[in-house]
């Protein structure tokens, strides 16, 4: 399992579009520079041993290498040691609303993004829980199963968007679903779902599944994200701008609202509680607390505990591209061995 020390280094990959952009602002800029003292292909001709293939070459070794040494800053890490760990914890299935009103930007900055940092606050108070993760829209599906590995469920929580799901709609059925197939089924305690969702319900029977978990052992723990009043729904272009809203058949855009009745209902319906997500920190206290008086299990687990550095492979390929880059040069031919008379 490749794992990396120092995530917050990515950032630091954002360099790389900059410095392309600015590559080829600054060829824009030297060719209209260049129009204005004369003849492009006379000027060409007067420096014939200037070869711009090798400049492009050199241009791309040199975001090879800025990527290389970037990955080697984030100290990539291979676990070659697994062992067995015994902890105290329950099983917590986290259930994530991606239908296309979790875009609405009624919560800042959206209902989605401030779903996602809620859940990354709340595996910092965990702590020996096995936890998975369930997305879902009009059907839900398995994102991560129970593990204890909360950083590979954080990458692929990152990942997650409204378009992770092909099928649109709320499905909260389907996401109770999915997340009681995810745990043990010989398990009678020791488990909690929460959903985190505005509660725009399309389905049916999501309380009376709710009922069923619980008479099984199950607590049942809702987030309602948005706000009464509601937002619209941005629609996006595939380089992220917004180009307008969603509107329905009379050409009005589409509000939507949060279902706080709907959530509270469910939440009752299993034996949990309700909160609505305003402040991720006391709504992630609140919800840690309430999962801690859940009765614990002794939890048997796999995980790496040997971990072998690897950021010295990705650092001699960066060294090495930088060799190559010292011996290509921009002209055509490095030696001129013609004897002149």
């Amino acid at each position: 399992m490749l794992h990396f020390e120092h995530k917050e280094f990515f950032l630091l990959l954002l360099l790389i579009p900059l410095v392309v952009a600015l590559y080829f602002y600054v060829q824009y800029q030297t060719k209209n520079q260049l129009q204005k003292i004369g003849n492009i292909d006379l000027i060409k001709r007067l420096m014939p041993d200037r070869n711009e293939r090798k400049s492009l070459v050199k241009f791309i070794l040199f975001n090879i290498i800025l990527f290389f040494l970037i990955i080697g800053l984030a100290q990539p890490q291979m676990g070659t040691k697994m062992e067995k760990v015994q902890r105290k914890g329950i099983d917590v299935m986290i259930a994530l609303d991606v239908s296309k009103s979790m875009l609405s930007q009624d919560v800042v900055p959206s209902r989605l993004e401030k779903s996602k940092l809620l859940i990354q606050t709340l595996l910092k108070k965990l702590d020996g829980d096995r936890v998975g993760l369930v997305i879902f829209a009009g059907n839900a599906y398995l994102q991560m199963p129970l593990t204890v590995d909360y950083s590979s469920l954080l990458l692929y929580l990152r990942s997650i968007n409204t378009n992770s799901v092909p099928t649109q709609g709320t499905n909260i059925t389907s996401a109770l679903e999915q997340s009681e197939d995810a745990f043990n089924a010989t398990d009678k305690k020791h488990k909690a779902i929460i959903v985190i969702t505005d509660g725009e319900d399309h389905e049916e029977n999501a309380i009376d599944k709710a009922e069923e978990l619980a008479s099984d052992g199950t607590k049942i723990f809702t987030v309602g994200v948005g706000t009464p009043s509601g937002g619209t729904i941005p629609l996006y272009d595939q380089n992220g701008n917004i180009t307008g809203e969603k509107k329905d058949e009379d050409g009005q855009p589409i509000i939507s609202k949060m279902n706080p009745n709907m959530l509270q209902a469910l939440a009752k319906a299993g034996s949990g509680n309700y909160y609505i997500l305003d402040n991720s920190k006391q709504v992630a206290d609140f919800m840690s607390k309430d999962i801690a008086k859940i009765e614990t299990k002794t939890i048997n687990d796999k995980v790496f505990t040997d971990f072998v550095e690897q950021f010295q492979y990705f650092l001699f390929f960066a060294l090495i591209l930088l060799i190559a880059d010292f011996f290509i040069t921009y002209r055509k031919k490095m030696f001129d061995f013609k004897n002149e008379k």
